[in-house]
């Protein structure tokens, strides 16, 4: 990663960094046009080196052009409310409440077997005050850990549960009907609490207590403290930056580098809409590895 504050991406593009650990600006994209084959490479490229990319004053675009950034990074997955834009995931909240702020740390989809790669957000209506989000760095979470936590938690894993942790009155889904059809089709699973980019093979602490209820192996007594005790690295104010949204922002973050928080302070109403891009099952070390001596050449 370049020590530079700005720099120019090889398509062209300029990249501006937020905090030392996490988050760029990139600039020179208008979406109202086709995005070109450099262009997107280099927002995929920023997004590794960064975690969190941000684009602004992309008011003039709507669904589809949003819909064809989405698919820059992969295939968009399909469980929105709308059957006629199922991509999408309306993000809204309401003036002073903290329903629908996603007001923890987390990244999303922890409760999949293969959770989302890659987050598309952008801002309909943001709140004109308040209402920022917050975004940690899993690689820098991960990378500041002392040697003996990290070979102690290197081989963890720990289990996870949509219905277990999301009450099925909760909006975020829709419909109750929602609710139950995503149960089915989310059983518990078990992720590890140490992942690796499948791309770049950066390792990342991927353990948060929004999601994890309890380590594999371990009693209650000893796993819960571990989970709280990972999970408070993100609250670090050296590994994070806060975004301050504005219409037709846009933030694009990758799950597998990052968590964030949006912070439950919006003193007007807020709309957002998002996509989330398939991802494959999360990488441990050893998945990672495995996969390493099956490429090497023989």
């Amino acid at each position: 990663m370049t020590t530079e504050r700005t720099y120019t991406l090889p398509g062209g593009l300029s990249a501006h960094r937020c905090q030392p650990a996490i988050g760029a600006e990139v600039s020179g994209l208008d979406l109202t046009q086709p995005l070109s084959p450099a262009h997107a490479e280099d927002l995929r490229t920023a997004l590794c080196a960064h975690g969190v990319i941000f684009l602004r004053r992309q008011e003039a675009i709507g669904f589809k052009e949003h819909l064809a950034l989405a698919e820059a990074f992969g295939t968009p997955i399909k469980d929105g409310p709308d059957p006629a834009r199922p991509q999408i995931t309306p993000v809204a909240a309401k003036a002073f409440q903290r329903e629908g702020t996603a007001s923890s740390w987390h990244s999303d989809g922890n409760y999949s077997p293969e959770p989302p790669s890659v987050s598309i957000l952008r801002a309909l209506e943001p709140c004109t005050f308040g209402g920022d989000t917050c975004f940690s760095s899993a690689t820098a979470a991960y990378a500041g850990l002392d040697e003996e936590t990290k070979a102690r938690i290197g081989t963890l894993r720990y289990r996870s549960s949509l219905a277990e942790r999301i009450p099925k009155g909760y909006g975020h889904f829709g419909s109750s009907e929602k609710w139950d059809e995503l149960n089915a089709k989310y059983p518990p699973v078990t992720q590890p609490c140490v992942s690796v980019h499948p791309v770049t093979g950066a390792r990342g602490l991927y353990v948060n207590a929004t999601w994890a209820l309890g380590i594999i192996g371990m009693d209650d007594a000893e796993g819960l403290p571990l989970i709280q005790r990972l999970s408070a690295e993100f609250y670090r104010p050296e590994y994070q930056m806060r975004w301050t949204w504005e219409k037709g922002a846009i933030a694009i973050w990758d799950n597998r580098l990052v968590q964030h928080y949006g912070v439950p302070d919006q003193t007007t109403d807020r709309r957002l809409e998002r996509i989330t891009v398939h991802g494959g099952a999360v990488l441990s070390i050893a998945d990672w590895e495995a996969r390493q001596k099956q490429l090497a050449p023989a």
